[in-house]
Formats: C-alpha cells, sequence, structure tokens
C-alpha cells in the first residue's frame, strides 16, 4: 500500500509549502507529488504531468494504494475530468483521503454506499466548478463597474500587462476587490496569495490619488 500525497496550485505566486505541512502532519509517511506551480484546475488530468501519472493503469495508483488531497478541486475544476478521474481511482480500488473537512472516499461493494459516494462527488465536483464560475462572473461585474465609473483606464495607465501564468490577474483582482469582495475572498476565488491581493489594492490606491 503507497500513501501518495498530490498537491496543485493554480499560479506561481501561490506556495504549495502549506499544503505539504498540513499534510505532512497528519500522513508524515506520505510521499509528496506535486505539480509544477502554476497548473489551473481546468488543466485536464492526462495532460498533467503528474496527475497523469498517478491514474495510468499500468503504472499509477492501484488498489489498496492511497490519495491523499487538500480538497477534491486540487483533482480539477472541471467537474466532468475531477469526477471521472476519482470514479476512475475508486473503480481500480483506491482510496482518496481529504484533508479539507477530512472526507474519505472509497468503494465498499456496497451497492447503496456505493451509490451515495458517487452521489458525493458528483456533488462536490460540481461545487468546485460552479465556485470558478461565480469566481468569473464576479471579476466580470467589477470590471464592467470600474469600465462605467471611469476608472479601468487609470487603474492600468502605465503599467506593463501580466504574462504568463499572471495573465490578466492584475485586472480580475482589481475587479473582484471592486465587486465588494473582502483581501481573503479575493485572493481565495483568484488562486494568489492575499499579499498579492494587498499589493494590487495598494497600487490601485496610489493610482487613484
Amino acid at each position: 500500500m503507497k500513501e501518495i500525497a498530490y498537491l496543485r496550485v493554480s499560479t506561481k505566486d501561490q506556495q504549495i509549502a502549506s499544503q505539504e505541512h498540513d499534510i505532512k502532519k497528519q500522513y508524515p509517511t506520505a510521499e509528496i507529488m506535486a505539480e509544477e506551480h502554476g497548473t489551473s484546475g481546468t488543466v485536464p488530468a492526462n495532460e498533467r504531468p503528474i496527475l497523469s501519472k498517478l491514474i495510468d493503469p499500468t503504472l499509477g495508483l492501484r488498489q489498496g494504494d492511497i490519495l491523499i488531497v487538500w480538497w477534491v478541486d486540487r483533482i480539477g475544476r472541471n467537474y466532468e475530468d475531477a469526477e471521472s478521474v476519482m470514479r476512475t481511482l475508486l473503480n481500480r480500488g483506491v482510496t482518496i483521503k481529504t484533508l479539507n473537512q477530512f472526507r474519505t472516499f472509497e468503494y465498499t461493494g456496497d451497492t447503496m454506499a456505493d451509490m451515495i459516494t458517487n452521489v458525493q462527488i458528483t456533488m462536490i465536483t460540481a461545487m468546485a466548478a460552479a465556485e470558478r464560475e461565480t469566481r468569473l462572473a464576479s471579476a466580470e461585474a467589477g470590471r464592467r463597474a470600474l469600465r462605467e465609473s471611469g476608472s479601468w483606464e487609470n487603474a492600468f495607465r502605465g503599467r506593463r500587462p501580466n504574462s504568463g501564468k499572471m495573465e490578466g490577474k492584475y485586472e480580475e483582482i482589481l475587479a473582484l476587490l471592486n465587486n465588494g469582495n473582502s483581501i481573503r475572498v479575493t485572493a481565495s476565488l483568484s488562486g494568489v496569495s492575499a499579499s498579492t491581493v494587498q499589493r494590487v489594492k495598494k497600487q490601485y490606491a496610489k493610482k487613484s490619488l
């Protein structure tokens, strides 16, 4: 039996260390396997270097193994893909454990119990996908409000646009803040650290003077 902890963060600004620390406290013997920094949850599982290995039918996780994740959204934010990955592993005899809410997903062979597990997986993965859609909608509402107030051009005047994994993040953060979200909520929704949100907010405050 192997204990594998799968870690993923959405942007290079976030840190895997906090996830690793919490997992090691609960599962000290678990092998840590982390994706490259800045791997979006919308990237299909079979296109991620680490997760694709874990789900490989020949070389990946096998019956009796345990997959540990912070929460199911680390597996994916596309609910169909995440649900497919979880069911594939469970059908293989793998147990999936989460640190958030300390949930355990496994198939026991009991028809009713396994049906309940399937329903839970569908609901939770759909909620992860819906959270992303909510984030995008909130950001767009903030952008629209900024444009209507005439503050949009001033916010980004003289600033070089983000590129790579952080492309569009500055705009998204500012839009979320403008839509009334707190620093903590904005950080969570945009997939960056609270310090990054605070820095963007401070920069915008200077430009608004």
